[in-house]
């Protein structure tokens, strides 16, 4: 089966960026590991890096779940992967290639899931935030998260040609796409340099 053409999209559009991705952001780590914290992680815990990129996040979520959790970072992109391995990513997580929205992970297990830069590259984001759901724990915290601010996001998007669809994580949108995949709205921290949307998995 072929890749549906948003996943294509997406797939070109990082794949000829994926060299010295995180040179071009250098001040994002700080946000990064702020936006993991607010998962709440305890050591032990399972933790999924939805769209993981180069890996960012990944040694922050290691240092939350410690050396007795499991962290996996998943991503569409093979070229992001590869850059996760030059950076050692693969050292403290796993990395794998696939389907946000197939995530091979069993249900009821991941306690958090930190969805960095995802949704406006998703046409319809419920059925992945149904996935999301389905292994999550009832505890689980979902943290859709930008290390930019949503309109400044718009615009770059729209200055690199990217297909986004950035009405995903608008104000007005983000608690009903929520709700439909599963989660409840806590917080929602639309500021000027970053986007946070931290949810709760539905008991």
């Amino acid at each position: 089966m072929g890749l549906s053409r948003d996943l294509a999209e997406t797939r070109e559009f990082f794949t000829s960026r994926a060299e010295g991705w995180e040179d071009r952001h250098p001040d994002d780590d700080v946000l990064f590991k702020w936006a993991v914290d607010q998962l709440d992680l305890s050591p032990g815990d399972v933790a999924v890096d939805a769209g993981c990129g180069s890996g960012r996040a990944l040694s922050s979520l290691r240092a939350a779940v410690g050396t007795q959790g499991a962290v996996l970072g998943i991503d569409a992109t093979p070229a992001m992967l590869l850059e996760a391995t030059r950076l050692g990513r693969k050292s403290i997580s796993v990395c794998a290639l696939g389907d946000v929205g197939r995530l091979p992970v069993r249900d009821d297990c991941v306690a958090g899931i930190l969805a960095a830069g995802l949704l406006p590259h998703l046409p319809n984001p419920v059925g992945t935030l149904q996935e999301m759901a389905r292994v999550a724990r009832n505890d689980a915290r979902l943290g859709v998260f930008h290390p930019i601010g949503r309109r400044a996001l718009a615009a770059r998007h729209q200055e690199r040609g990217a297909h986004a669809h950035d009405m995903n994580i608008d104000p007005h949108r983000i608690g009903p796409l929520l709700a439909e995949g599963g989660w409840t709205l806590e917080l929602l921290d639309d500021a000027d340099d970053h986007y946070l949307a931290l949810a709760v998995r539905n008991g």
